[in-house]
Parts: structure tokens; C-alpha cells; sequence
């Protein structure tokens, strides 16, 4: 469909059910829909499907199938509605199917009635097994048609659709789409109702070379001026350019908003509160809008559409070609009916021959088809000539839009990502509601946008079962919601008391840029920059509000942006409004509960233990424990807290992940969560769950992270492929897009170099090729900081995992105390006399071959990602020491190494601080960066998941936690 410029393609007798079919084309779903049906009791020989791409999906609001032999789709645009049906009749008509066809032919007459009296577009297309030139010589012989036939007697004769093929072929009885051994034949068709007959640009008869088929490729081009990107209408706002804003201009805002403020204050007299903020609200707009003397906004501004739309190239020489198309048709029409009269369409068709060297008959004779068949020669010339200028525009269009990229990579680097890797923008589109009638219980479809916006507000205020009454704190939560006694109380006496202008500057400007505003459209610049009296008016306000314990009615709206999700947009179940620092302060008491009931999951080495009962990244919550009994006690506390605290639970999201991979049922398991038996199918040993983003399964398989990765470097590779993009673009797309989501899907796993040289493999020559160099060019000319600069991935993966590795090792949190553990479980386990950190090698497992009891733990073991970093330091000969660490002369090469305190036991290290001993070229330039490396490794940031990873990594460990 890409290749051959193909929006909707329609499928006959595709004979799969229609879930296979839905599942085939699940990979392609970001980029088509697909709509299918077929008759369950009998497979072969039925079935139709649409492949839509999502472009026109968008527009798809019904589809109706029968018994796999009629499929119809709607499509609603913003002045119009076309309705598409895919056809298919058997070749082989037995009795039995004689009811089936006449049922088919009568569903669809009832609908092209309906679209007739509705003005609604048809097409009616499909694979028919029929002869439309046998079914012309059977009328010419006064003989009647087939049952079958009667399908052309409706579109031709009744509804006065066009044959697309005999309209724009010269000799359509020529013309086949069917080739097999018995013989060729045109049976399949296009049929196009009278009101879009004139938008028929072109039409093509090709080959199918993607699979085997005895079927030809029918396909009709037909130009859509009134089409829309969205059914909507397209809203509008306002952006402000502040960076070019210049002292001198900022200083006439300040005079103009004054001005407006004592005009507003003057005519409303302000008293309360609501009246004193539209003051300072009208005020502050007006400036935003003023127009200096040169008719020019004060503050420079843009209006955008939320939703941008494509228009279709439109030239004379398009007008041109449409005239011909339809004195084509005219001429058509005269050699059936001489007295049909188009004399001023025919004159425009004669001027435009004459400009191509064409010569027409004058007047028309409709005794010849000498006239048809020249437009038909000079519709091609035109349409070679429209397609000519087609292309040059589309190719000036790339040259602006490969100009416009290099330019946003100073400063607006995210549309150079958007615009290179074609990320989808998606947006839901509320234009129609279905609401339930309370009293009635029947469902009513909303279409007015007050009603809707009503809907939508009400949805949003009590989709999480919330309401604004006091809350019975349950007996079992008293003392994790008592106020803590060790707060000195007298802090709060002075958070009523009125405020000062000093604090009120201190705060705004502390004020971020660059952020949206609200319903007010009043941007945090605007107030940056008021004048001294509109701050005095502000800060009465705020006094006022602390005072009258009320705030302004216009500050009870907001915006509300439903977020697409990926999956069908059936309903709007995502209602959770909440910002990140709320969700925190929301659910510390829940995480503070599972705490004190020690049921979570204790790591221990045998001397020391820890804890763990969950771990929390905003609503991504992973609950960990021992038991299935464990387990219910903290589902059924998280019942009750999200009970009390009015939080609605997604339960489809809930996952379950078994350590003992060993004795993995796939029977579903019942969990009691609160008063609600939640049944589960646990994820197999290698099936993956996703946590923060990252992949897991119990058998720590590395497969799928590694196809996640490989997706990753194909799309971008198949995207600059077709695309004319510069040297600068694609090594900012690579080193800070690619690299970025590679080291993300690969945190839990260290990628051989092996893997790496096959990853380099799959975008080393596209980039060769897009740069000008021959394949078996040097690599290293693309990585080479003074050439290109890619990050070469084994060498990012080197810097980016021995650094983690550092700060892992030398964090005082619970990220430290763990790794000291796992480091302590893999020496007990390998009975080593020191710590694995100093000295661990691939014999230290081999001598355990002979001991059958030990093989299992031995590949837990090897799996351990601590082991493979341990490996990966030794690999670059990167060793670690237990001497005190020294500050390297500039002329030394670094030297740093780890400092341990000796614990109870005296094989058991405690790491105070760490760092390498660097005895690889490769990565000197990388270490003397800084001579103080101890601290610039303890003040890498640790990601949010990084904890999280590694506490999974070591349950997964058991029985040892290694």
C-alpha cells in the first residue's frame, strides 16, 4: 500500500477467520486499520476486509459485514459522507447460495437507496465473477440477466453509478483482471456514484507482485478538495514569541496594562474578590493583545490550529485535466444520445487540444468515436504534465522542510525528532457522547457541544467515586494519619498572617517560563513583568483570598487534556486528574503501612537482612513478598487505603510475576484484594511484564529486550532511508534519541560485543550510504569525534554501565545495602574467600559441574547482572583495589581504586567508596575528565527505576539473592 500510493485497499475472499486476520495485521496497527468479516460456519471461499490507513481510520465511524460476502465502511468528513462496499459473489452459484446472493443484492439496494436520498457518496467495489460486456450483449440480444447479473441492472440503470475501468479505458471489453488456465475475464470493478464522479483523477490496472494471486490490482485515484483531517472544527490559540521581546517594549507593556487596570478599576469598583481578580485578569489580556501605532501586536504572537490540515496540490493544469474528464464523459453520454448538449464543455476541451497540438472535430460527431479517443490521448499528456508538477512541488517541499529541520536543530530540537521519525501526533476527539437517560435507562447520543462539554465535566468529577464530604478514618489507619507530636505547632501561627510585596516578588520570580497557561491565558511572563501597582492589586487579592477563605469563581476551571492511550478509544477510563506531588503526598501513608507489616520480601545474606515490601514510582506500584497469604494481607491494606482515600484501581493492569520458574502453573489463581476475589493467570517464566518501562521474566531471557532494541535501530533506519536528511540530523537523532532508548531497554542486562557489532551492522550501512560512503568504508570514520561523532553503542555501553556500577556500589541507600548483599550471597555461594568484586573468574563455576545439586544455582548465578558487570570490568582489564585511593599528576594515568571497611565477618567487604583502577587506553580519555572521579561517580543521578530493576533482578535471584 506504501509503495503503491494506496489509502483503502479492499481484500475478497480472503478465507481466515476474521480474529486470525485482525492478528495478522496487529504489527501494522500504528499505521493501518484493519476492518474484516467472514461467515464463522464456512471459510473458504468468503470473506472481504478493508486496510485503511490512518489518514482516512480516522474518518471511519460504522462498518456493517455479511456472512463474508459484503462489507461496508462510513466515512464522515467535514462537508460530506461517502460509504464504501466491498462485494463478493461466488463464481460457482449453487441453489443453496441463491437465497444468500439475493439477501446480499437486496441489503445493498436498501443501503444505496438510503445514501441516494441521504446525498451520501457510494463506492461499490469487489471481486463480483461476473462479465459486464457478457451482461451488455445479453441486453443488446433482448435476452434477461442472471440473478447475479442484477447487480449491474441496480448500479447501472437505477442508480446511475460509473464503471470506472469503461469510463477511463478506451476499449474496456480489452481490459482484463483475471488471468488463470480456464481463461481471462474482467470481473472485478469500481463503481462510483454520480456525485463524486467529477473528482475521478485517474485509474490503474496493475500486477500484484507481493503474493500469489490469479487477480489483478483495480485502483482509482479520485481527488478530495473537501477533505479534512479531522470531523471538528479546527480550534485555534495563541502563541507568544517572549525571547524577542526587548526591554524598551516590556517597559510600553507595563505603561498599557496599568492603563487598562485603572480603566477596569474605575468601571467595576472592586470589592470582593472576583470582582478584584477580573480587574487584574481584563487588564493584563488587553495588554497581551494592544497593537502599537504601527497596526503591530506590542508582544509578538502567532496563531496556530491544534490541528493542521493537508491541502491537495491545486493548479490550472489541474482544472485543465478536470474539463477533459468530464467532456469524456459528455462525449460519452452524446454517442447514446445525440441530442445531449455540453457545446460550452466541448469549446473549452477544443481550446484546451489546440494549446497540445490536438485536433477535435468542431462540432462535436456523434457518430464517431474519433473525439473520445483523442481527449483520452490528451487526458494522458495532462495527466503526465499534473503528475510532473506534482512531483517538483513535492520535491520543494522536502527541500524547504530538510532546511527548516537543520534550523529547529538550534533550538527546537523536538520537531526535528517528530518530523524525522514521523511520531504520530494522536488527539481524541470529543464530538459526540453517549449518556444514559437515568429515568428511562435508554442511550442517548449527545451531539451539541454545551451538552458534551456538560458530559465530559461531569464524568471528570466523579470518575474516581470521589466526593467532597469528611472522611471516617478507619481504626486500622488512625495512628498513620494522627498528627505527628514531634512538630512544634507554633510553626503554623504565622502561615495566616497577611503577606508582604517583598514575598510576593520573591515568588514570582521564582515563576518558571515557557509554560502554558490556563483557562485565563495569562502566561507567567505577563506576570513577571506587571508594573508596581498591578503587584499592590495582586497582593490585595491574595490577602483577601487568606481572609474571606474563598477564592475566585473563574479559578474553579481548568483544562482538562485527555491523554490517548494505546488501545481502543471505546470510553474515557482514564480519569485520574492529580499532579505528581499530590499523587506523593497521597500514597506515602500506604507505603508507610506496608512497611510496618513486615510481609513484604526480606533480602538477607545470612547476617544481614532488609525488608521490602513495595516499591513506588507515582501510580506504578510493584507490591513484593514471599506468600500467597503476604500477598493478600497488602492487597487487602492497599483495598481499604484506596477505599478511604476514593482511588479508583485499573484491574486489568494487575500483573503477577512467580520467582520459581521451576513449578509455574498457567492456571489462574485467586487473590483476595479487599472484599474482591481478583482471579490472575501468572506470567509464564519467560513471558515478560513491564516495569517503568523495562522488560523482566523470571528466566531472565534477554531475547525480548534485544528484539526491542533491534526494532529501534530499523525504524530509524527505515525512516532517514526515505528521507533527505543532513550529517548534523542524523548524528543528533542517533547519539540523543537512539543511544538514550537503547541504554534504557538494556539497563537490566550487559550487551556482548557481539550484539553490539550486529546492532552496528543494521545502521552503519544505511548511514554510509545516506552520507556519500561506500559500504566497506572505515567505521571508524562515522564514529570518530572529529568526523561525524556517532556514539559507538559497545563504547557507550562500557562508560554507562562501569559507571552505574560505581554509584551503585557506593550508594548509602537501599540501592548500596542490596548490592552489598547480592555481592555477599554470590561469594557464599561460589564458597570464594573474598569478595566477588576482587578476582572472580569463569572457573570459580566450572568446578562445580560435577555437583548435580549445584548446577541450577550456578546458572542463577552466571545470570546475575552483577556477575556480568564484575565480568565486563575484567573483560578491560579494569580491576579493583582495596588501597586507599591517590590524586593522580597530570602525567599519571588515573588510578583510583575501591576503599573497603572490614566487617563482622572478615570475608565480608562493606564498600565505603569505589572507583577503578584504568589500565585501558580506550577509555582514558573518558576517566581523565575529572581528577576527582570519586566524586563525580557518587553524583551520577540514579533513574527512578534503577532501585526498582534491582530488587526484581534479586528476587528472581532465589533462592540465594544473588
Amino acid at each position: 500500500m506504501i509503495s503503491k500510493n494506496i489509502h483503502i485497499l479492499a481484500l475478497q475472499e480472503i478465507s481466515v477467520r476474521k480474529q486470525n486476520a485482525l492478528f495478522m495485521f496487529k504489527k501494522f496497527s500504528h499505521r493501518f486499520r484493519v476492518i474484516f468479516d467472514n461467515d464463522p460456519s464456512s471459510l473458504r471461499g468468503c470473506g472481504v476486509g478493508f486496510i485503511i490507513d490512518q489518514q482516512f481510520a480516522r474518518h471511519v465511524s460504522k462498518s456493517e459485514g455479511y456472512k463474508g460476502r459484503y462489507l461496508s465502511i462510513t466515512l464522515s468528513f467535514r462537508h460530506f459522507s461517502m460509504k464504501i462496499f466491498n462485494v463478493y459473489i461466488k463464481s460457482k452459484v449453487t441453489s443453496a447460495d441463491g437465497q444468500l446472493i439475493a439477501d446480499l443484492q437486496a441489503k445493498l439496494t436498501t443501503n444505496l437507496q438510503f445514501n441516494d436520498d441521504q446525498d451520501i457518496h457510494s463506492i461499490v467495489l469487489g471481486d463480483f465473477n461476473l462479465s459486464y460486456e457478457k451482461y451488455q450483449q445479453k441486453l443488446l440480444q433482448g435476452k434477461s440477466p442472471s440473478p447475479q447479473e442484477a447487480i449491474f441492472d441496480k448500479l447501472d440503470n437505477e442508480f446511475h453509478f460509473v464503471d470506472v475501468t469503461a469510463l477511463l479505458e478506451p476499449d474496456a471489453s480489452k481490459i482484463t483482471t483475471f488471468d488463470a488456465a480456464v481463461g481471462s475475464s474482467r470481473i472485478d470493478y469500481i463503481w462510483i456514484s454520480p456525485g463524486i464522479f467529477n473528482n475521478i483523477l485517474s485509474h490503474r490496472i496493475s500486477v500484484v507482485d507481493s503474493f500469489t494471486t490469479d487477480h489483478k490490482l483495480v485502483s482509482a485515484s479520485l481527488l478530495m478538495p473537501t477533505l479534512s483531517q479531522h470531523r471538528s472544527p479546527t480550534n485555534h490559540k495563541t502563541v507568544f514569541n517572549f525571547k524577542d521581546m526587548s526591554t524598551e517594549q516590556w517597559d510600553e507593556y507595563q505603561k498599557y496594562v496599568e492603563l487598562r487596570f485603572t480603566h477596569y478599576n474605575d468601571k467595576l469598583k472592586p470589592t470582593d474578590v472576583n470582582s478584584k481578580w477580573t480587574s487584574i485578569k481584563l487588564a493584563i489580556q488587553d495588554a497581551s493583545r494592544y497593537k502599537n501605532a504601527g497596526n503591530e501586536y506590542l508582544i509578538p504572537q502567532r496563531t496556530c490550529s491544534f490541528r493542521g490540515s493537508q491541502r491537495i496540490h491545486f493548479s490550472p493544469l489541474y482544472e485543465k485535466l478536470r474539463t477533459v474528464l468530464k467532456c469524456i464523459k459528455a462525449c460519452r453520454k452524446a454517442l447514446k444520445r445525440p441530442s445531449y448538449d455540453f457545446s460550452d464543455l466541448y469549446k473549452e476541451s477544443v481550446e484546451i487540444a489546440l494549446s497540445y497540438d490536438t485536433t477535435l472535430t468542431v462540432p462535436f460527431a456523434s457518430d464517431s468515436t474519433f473525439n473520445i479517443i483523442k481527449l483520452m490521448e490528451l487526458k494522458d499528456i495532462l495527466t503526465i504534465e499534473y503528475n510532473n508538477d506534482l512531483r517538483e512541488s513535492q520535491l520543494q517541499k522536502i527541500k524547504e522542510a530538510t532546511i527548516t529541520r537543520e534550523s529547529n536543530l538550534d533550538g527546537h530540537q523536538g520537531k526535528v525528532i517528530k518530523s524525522v521519525m514521523e511520531h504520530e501526533v494522536r488527539s481524541i476527539v470529543l464530538d459526540k457522547v453517549i449518556d444514559t437517560d437515568p429515568t428511562t435507562n435508554v442511550d442517548v447520543l449527545l451531539t451539541n457541544p454545551k451538552d458534551i462539554k456538560r458530559k465530559v465535566n461531569d464524568h471528570f468529577q466523579h470518575a474516581a467515586q470521589s466526593v467532597n464530604e469528611p472522611k471516617t478514618i478507619p481504626h486500622e489507619w488512625s495512628d498513620i494519619f494522627e498528627p505527628k507530636h514531634d512538630i512544634d505547632a507554633s510553626i503554623y501561627d504565622e502561615l495566616m498572617a497577611p503577606s508582604s510585596l517583598e514575598e510576593l516578588e520573591a515568588h514570582i520570580h521564582k515563576l518558571p517560563l515557557g509554560k502554558a497557561a490556563g483557562p485565563s491565558r495569562i502566561h507567567n511572563e505577563f506576570i513577571k513583568h506587571l508594573p508596581v501597582s498591578l503587584k499592590v492589586a495582586l497582593l490585595d487579592l491574595i490577602n483577601d483570598i487568606f481572609i474571606h477563605q474563598q477564592f475566585p469563581v473563574d479559578w474553579n476551571f481548568a483544562n482538562l487534556y485527555p491523554i490517548p492511550k494505546p488501545k481502543p478509544w471505546c470510553c474515557i477510563d482514564q480519569g485520574e486528574v492529580i499532579s505528581p506531588l499530590l499523587w506523593c503526598i497521597y500514597f506515602d501513608p500506604l507505603l508507610t503501612k506496608l512497611e510496618q507489616l513486615q510481609k513484604g520480601y526480606n533480602i538477607s545474606d545470612g547476617s544481614t537482612s532488609i525488608h521490602v515490601p513495595s516499591k513506588a514510582y507515582m501510580d506504578d506500584t510493584t507490591i513484593i513478598t514471599d506468600s500467597k497469604e503476604n500477598l493478600e494481607v497488602l492487597l487487602t491494606t492497599a483495598d481499604s487505603f484506596f477505599e478511604l482515600a476514593s482511588i479508583k484501581i485499573n484491574y486489568d493492569k494487575v500483573e503477577l510475576l512467580l520467582r520459581n520458574d521451576s513449578a509455574y502453573d498457567a492456571s489462574p489463581i485467586n487473590l483476595s484484594f479487599g472484599d474482591k476475589i481478583t482471579s490472575i493467570v501468572p506470567k509464564s517464566p519467560k513471558e515478560n511484564i513491564r516495569i517503568l518501562g523495562v522488560y523482566f521474566n523470571v528466566a531472565r531471557c534477554p531475547k525480548y529486550n534485544l528484539r526491542l532494541i533491534r526494532d529501534e535501530i530499523m525504524n530509524f533506519t527505515s525512516m532517514i532511508k526515505k528521507k533527505d536528511v543532513t550529517d548534523k540530523i542524523i548524528r543528533y537523532i542517533f547519539n540523543s534519541l537512539i543511544i538514550p532508548r537503547i541504554e534504557y531497554h538494556s539497563q537490566v542486562q550487559v550487551l556482548t560485543k557481539d550484539e553490539c557489532n550486529s546492532f552496528k551492522a543494521l545502521y552503519m550501512k544505511t548511514i554510509k550510504n545516506k552520507l556519500g560512503f561506500a559500504a566497506t568504508a572505515p567505521n571508524i570514520i562515522i564514529t570518530n569525534s572529529f568526523f561525524y561523532g556517532l556514539i559507538d553503542l559497545y563504547q557507550r555501553q562500557l562508560e554507562e554501565k562501569i559507571t552505574s556500577f560505581m554509584v551503585q556500589i557506593n550508594n548509602p541507600g537501599l540501592l548500596g545495602t542490596i548490592t552489598n548483599l547480592r555481592l555477599n550471597n554470590i561469594q557464599h555461594a561460589l564458597s570464594l574467600p573474598r569478595s566477588p568484586l576482587f578476582g572472580l573468574t569463569t572457573d570459580d563455576f566450572t568446578q562445580y559441574r560435577r555437583f548435580k545439586t549445584q548446577k541450577q544455582l550456578m546458572k542463577r548465578v552466571k545470570k546475575s547482572h552483577l556477575v556480568n558487570l564484575i565480568f565486563l570490568l575484567q573483560e578491560h582489564d579494569l580491576s579493583i583495589s582495596e588501597s586507599p585511593p591517590q590524586i593522580p599528576s597530570r602525567d599519571d594515568n588515573v588510578s583510583i581504586s575501591f576503599n573497603f571497611e572490614r566487617g563482622t565477618n572478615n570475608n565480608t567487604l562493606k564498600p565505603v567508596f569505589a572507583a577503578i583502577d584504568d589500565h585501558d587506553q580506550t577509555l582514558r580519555h573518558h576517566l581523565t575528565l575529572s581528577l576527582n572521579l570519586i566524586s563525580v561517580l557518587v553524583a551520577t543521578e540514579i533513574s527512578p527505576s534503577h532501585v526498582i530493576h534491582d530488587i526484581l533482578d534479586a528476587l528472581i535471584a532465589s533462592p540465594l539473592t544473588i
